[in-house]
């Protein structure tokens, strides 16, 4: 199981990567792994949220609605280990 302090630095590592992706841009969509279309906002609170929860998160570009946007996803280790990691 991971400490708080690995579980913390997941999200913010995941928040960083946010950021750079996103640069100056407004109003990025991130696609969660739901495919639910959120904002910017919602997506980190959603990282955030599924860290909490047990899961690695990862963001990357990707098109979401026909424009430049933001895919997250998430994943446990068990699901990696079933080869179910995105």
């Amino acid at each position: 199981m991971a400490t708080n302090t690995e579980i913390e630095m997941r999200w913010i590592d995941a928040w960083n990567d946010l950021y750079d992706l996103v640069g100056s841009r407004h109003g990025v969509k991130c696609q969660l792994a739901d495919s639910t279309v959120v904002d910017v906002e919602a997506c980190k609170g959603w990282l955030r949220d599924s860290v909490y929860e047990g899961y690695h998160v990862r963001v990357e570009t990707g098109w979401v609605l026909g424009r430049p946007g933001v895919i997250a996803s998430r994943w446990r280790d068990q699901d990696a280990n079933a080869g179910e990691k995105p």
